[in-house]
């Protein structure tokens, strides 16, 4: 995580961080980088903005924290199967499932995770962008190993990279449509990949042959 390197840790020091953390992922997500300002995130959050200074240095070094944070977030509460549960249908209904309520435990993280993809902070030195692809690869290896499993396919073929990042595009979509309508939960709107990606994964094969 992106804090300064100087600072000794101590319980109350590390519950002010979490604060702060936590204030930032709600600022940011809501109002955008650019929009969200320290001061906010100090009213936010109760700390002094002495103590956030001395915590992260700048605004910059808070974003680069909140995102490393929720990235080690995601992926601990992301199991990772090793083995096929029922047929390739129910092994991917299992796999989405999960994704869909783990992505919907932490919206802020992947709200600024696109966010940040599609258009970096101005003045970014490239952290946030090394933090950016380093998290969408691990997406994407975690999707291409699932679907290996559950078609029992090699991960590293041509055709299961190209269904993982089918299947990591499209769960960004239909994030971004829950987000923009809370009336569809994420799991629904995810409900028929499963059958997409048999479907594509066929058709790839075909081309193959």
């Amino acid at each position: 995580m992106a804090i300064r390197n100087d600072v000794t840790p101590n319980r109350r020091g590390m519950r002010s961080r979490e604060l702060v953390l936590d204030a930032a992922e709600r600022v940011m997500a809501e109002q955008g980088f650019e929009a969200a300002t320290l001061a906010r995130v100090v009213e936010e959050a109760g700390i002094p903005t002495s103590s956030v200074y001395h915590y992260y240095g700048s605004k910059e070094g808070i974003l680069l924290a909140v995102m490393e944070r929720g990235a080690e977030r995601f992926f601990a509460d992301l199991p990772a199967w090793n083995r096929r549960i029922g047929g390739p249908a129910e092994h991917l209904t299992t796999v989405l499932s999960t994704t869909a309520q783990t992505l919907e435990r932490h919206p802020n993280f992947l709200r600024l995770l696109i966010v940040f993809a599609v258009q970096p902070p101005a003045g970014d030195d490239g952290e946030i962008e090394l933090v950016v692809a380093r998290v969408r690869r691990l997406g994407l290896d975690r999707l291409r190993e699932q679907i290996a499993i559950a078609f029992f396919d090699d991960p590293d073929s041509p055709v299961t990279v190209q269904l993982a990042r089918l299947a990591l595009a499209v769960i960004d979509g239909a994030f971004v449509a829950s987000q923009a309508d809370g009336a569809v939960p994420l799991e629904d709107l995810l409900e028929p990949l499963v059958p997409g990606v048999a479907a594509v994964r066929r058709a790839l094969l075909a081309e193959t042959q």
